[in-house]
């Protein structure tokens, strides 16, 4: 691949986890690779990513129209989003053919656009929604998070985004889909088009029913909040219930909480030891590969 495309794509936004670097000058974390529970600091750019993750397969004919099939069952708004984001998958085919039937005029740079496609056109999308969470990130109060409740659609996507986008999850989805082999071969293919698409329908459900609540927790205890590779957990996960309590923490000290419980709908709570420990807990059982702190100490009592 050309030098202006990116091969190593993140599936874990780095501004988000520089919020845990433990010198401002470093570029690096404290990560611990759970598979042989090795803690060490890591470089931000080695973390959370992998090789093209964002890159475009190529679908079949009717892989498309399978895709296309599956975008027209969505409601108005969502449909109209999914038919803009499938587009990259049809040009992309269409291109292919082209090339194959000797359709391109000699002398055109067309291999380098096709794989400028293939590589980069949904990690350019992902790039815009971080620039969502900016806003989020900058958050340090729950005046802050009332400032931002004309951008409340697109803070509530960017969490959903996270939650979905990530390499354990698209391995959970997928093999969830072993009785429907078509839609789990689509998944599989298009997981870049499938993880914008299911976090927009959670959103759209979300606004509608309108009750859920932010709360903005401080960590005022000893032992800091850690982030994984999965940022975004559902701490009332369970596969008879459908119960949604979005945990994110957004650095050592800080963590939203998106929820569904009665109240106001802003609050912030200060929470204890036993609270950080127990979220943090939770962050090391749904990672995938990698848990990440601001502190050696606390990965290594966590995970050795």
């Amino acid at each position: 691949m050309s030098e202006d495309i990116t091969k190593k794509q993140h599936y874990v936004w780095r501004r988000y986890l520089s919020s845990w670097k433990d010198d401002k000058d470093d570029k690096r974390v404290w990560t611990c690779v759970l598979k042989n529970k090795i803690v060490s600091k890591i470089g931000l750019m080695d973390v959370a990513q992998s090789s093209y993750f964002y890159k475009l397969e190529e679908l079949s004919d009717k892989e498309l129209a399978f895709l296309k099939s599956y975008t027209d069952t969505l409601p108005p708004g969502t449909k109209e989003i999914a038919e803009t984001l499938q587009v990259g998958y049809t040009l992309y085919a269409q291109l292919k053919k082209d090339i194959e039937a000797g359709k391109v005029p000699e002398g055109t740079n067309i291999d380098h656009e096709v794989k400028k496609i293939e590589a980069a056109s949904f990690e350019k999308i992902q790039s815009q929604i971080e620039l969502m969470g900016s806003k989020l990130l900058d958050c340090k109060s729950i005046a802050d998070m009332k400032s931002l409740y004309d951008y409340e659609y697109e803070i509530l996507y960017f969490l959903w985004v996270q939650y979905f986008r990530t390499k354990g999850m698209k391995s959970g989805v997928v093999a969830s889909m072993s009785e429907t082999p078509d839609l789990q071969a689509i998944a599989q293919k298009a997981w870049p088009f499938c993880n914008l698409v299911i976090a927009m329908q959670v959103v759209e459900s979300m606004v509608v029913k309108k009750d859920y609540r932010y709360v903005m927790v401080h960590n005022k205890s000893k032992v800091p909040f850690i982030t994984g590779d999965q940022p975004v957990i559902n701490t009332l996960w369970d596969e008879k219930q459908d119960k949604i309590e979005a945990y994110y923490p957004m650095s050592p000290d800080l963590a939203l909480l998106v929820c569904f419980n009665p109240g106001e709908k802003y609050r912030e709570m200060y929470v204890d030891e036993s609270f950080v420990r127990e979220k943090n807990e939770k962050i090391v059982q749904e990672a995938s590969l990698h848990v990440f702190a601001s502190e050696e100490k606390v990965l290594k009592d966590l995970c050795c």
